[in-house]
């Protein structure tokens, strides 16, 4: 009998062991679970979330972003993301890996429900487990979401509407924060070790909770059938009470120089234990992205990019920040010895900290809101206070983005910013460099913002831009044929997301 991993919960604790050594060397038998499985499981399945952001997520969206180039030291060959030849095997890892961890924090979250004053690990599995289900969203559209994580008793689950499991994961985020707020006294407090992004603060969680709602209800703002049901939805956030993300989220589970062990975004694109590049430099910064920050004179610029020439970790190269077209072919002048990669702000080392969701997104989404006269709130304040927790997120002084933002400059400065949107969306875009590409590549399909980013110079493209979301994989039309056809002909050009206008 055929079956997909992300399907099966026999194949829960698959995504603990990837966490670090420290919390998950252990032997467990799954049939016979203690009562520190959910602890082990939680630890394990958070690092897994931070690698889908910072590893999985970017490898494709950061160049449809704007974000990223592809090295020309590197044949072009078969390179889908400036090609954009999509087929049902690419980045299928998406789809599976964010089951895999749906299915850990689904177990989390039923597991705690029968051990006493685990009240706070059954709120973040729920939360976390709405990341996923809304990655899946915003690169599928339709999926399996009633009828998923439920083992054997359902090996051919049907696809649900895509805006009906939006709002179901605004409901969990409800019932997230009221399970923190409501919590009894004794419930148990997650450890350090456990809980590696808020260390047990379920204020944080909670924070988070309406964040991730206010990020979910903004990416149905073109929608005006929705309108009713965000409205409801605002009312609920305010009504608890919780506020919103005023701290970045980190996550870190103890990274360190060692195999498996070292920070998922330096692994990808920084140097292996071995001090070994192997194909670790083919993702370059893109001249779109660097030209925004330098022409912008944004001291950010030091912190995201790298000179040419200096090694990951460093930035000692003598020549000037340079970013790659978009889609250039292979050719000297792009090689990885004269181009930039990424900087210290971003990738200081293989024990840095992943940013899981940071302040500044934060603030940016708060201020899309209240200008939208959604939620009560200064836009102003807000568009300024994301681009300073930008700055000072990256490692730049708070009186470097005082300055920034009253430099004169459209969409720098309020005042001189004819589009405010616009204005809000880009640095919100800017605040996301390599840090979180979905997100930006999200506003790019919803709002056209930044509407400036340039077309693939590849000749051998087979469409002006790029698409628009992925392709169900091909797992799915081997295993769960009749329910993926169900779905009917999916292009990555046409196809749109629910929430694309």
């Amino acid at each position: 009998m055929k079956k997909n991993i992300f399907y099966t919960i026999i194949a829960i604790l698959l995504v603990a062991v990837i966490g670090c050594k420290d919390y998950l060397d252990v032997n467990i038998n799954p049939n016979a679970p203690t009562v520190t499985v959910p602890d082990l499981v939680l630890s394990g399945a958070l690092t897994e979330s931070a690698r889908i952001l910072s590893a999985d997520m970017n490898a494709y969206a950061a160049y449809w972003a704007g974000y990223w180039s592809a090295s020309g030291t590197y044949s072009n060959s078969g390179d889908i993301r400036r090609f954009f030849n999509l087929n049902n095997t690419n980045f299928q890892n998406v789809w599976s890996n964010c089951y895999l961890n749906a299915a850990n924090y689904n177990y989390v979250e039923n597991a705690s429900k029968s051990i006493a004053n685990y009240d706070n690990f059954r709120a973040i599995s729920k939360i976390m487990k709405v990341y996923d289900f809304h990655t899946l969203i915003d690169n599928y559209g339709n999926i399996p979401y009633t009828s998923a994580l439920k083992g054997f008793k359902s090996l051919s689950p049907t696809y649900d509407d895509a805006s009906v499991v939006y709002e179901a994961l605004s409901a969990q985020l409800d019932s997230a924060v009221a399970i923190i707020q409501n919590a009894p006294t004794g419930t148990v407090v997650l450890a350090k070790t456990v809980d590696i992004m808020f260390q047990g603060d379920m204020n944080n969680w909670a924070k988070l909770a309406n964040t991730m709602n206010l990020r979910l209800l903004l990416r149905q703002s073109e929608i005006g059938s929705k309108s009713a049901f965000i409205t409801a939805e605002l009312a609920k956030i305010n009504a608890n009470g919780a506020g919103f993300l005023d701290s970045d989220a980190i996550i870190n589970p103890g990274y360190a120089k060692a195999t498996n062990l070292q920070n998922p975004f330096w692994e990808t694109n920084g140097l292996g234990v071995g001090d070994d590049i192997g194909n670790r430099d083919y993702n370059r910064a893109s001249e779109y992205s660097v030209r925004y920050f330098v022409l912008g004179t944004d001291p950010r610029a030091d912190l995201l990019f790298r000179r040419p020439g200096s090694a990951p970790g460093t930035n000692t190269g003598t020549a000037g920040y340079k970013g790659i077209p978009f889609g250039a072919p292979p050719d000297a002048d792009w090689a990885t010895s004269k181009t930039s990669a990424f900087g210290l702000g971003v990738m200081p080392g293989p024990a840095g900290n992943v940013v899981f969701f940071s302040n500044a997104q934060s603030q940016f989404l708060q201020a899309e809101a209240a200008f939208r006269g959604w939620i009560i709130g200064d836009p102003r304040a807000l568009y300024e206070a994301g681009i300073t927790a930008s700055f000072t997120m990256l490692g730049e002084s708070e009186a470097s983005a005082t300055a920034y933002y009253n430099s004169g400059n459209d969409y720098q400065d309020w005042d001189n910013s004819p589009d405010k949107l616009k204005a809000i969306i880009t640095q919100k875009w800017a605040a996301n460099t390599s840090i979180d590409a979905m997100e930006a590549w999200s506003d790019v399909r919803r709002l056209n913002i930044p509407g400036d980013l340039p077309q693939s110079l590849e000749p051998l493209k087979i469409n002006p831009t790029p698409p628009i979301r992925l392709l169900y994989p091909q797992t799915e039309y081997s295993n769960n044929a009749s329910a993926v056809a169900a779905q009917g002909s999916i292009d990555q050009f046409t196809s749109k997301i629910f929430w694309q206008p």
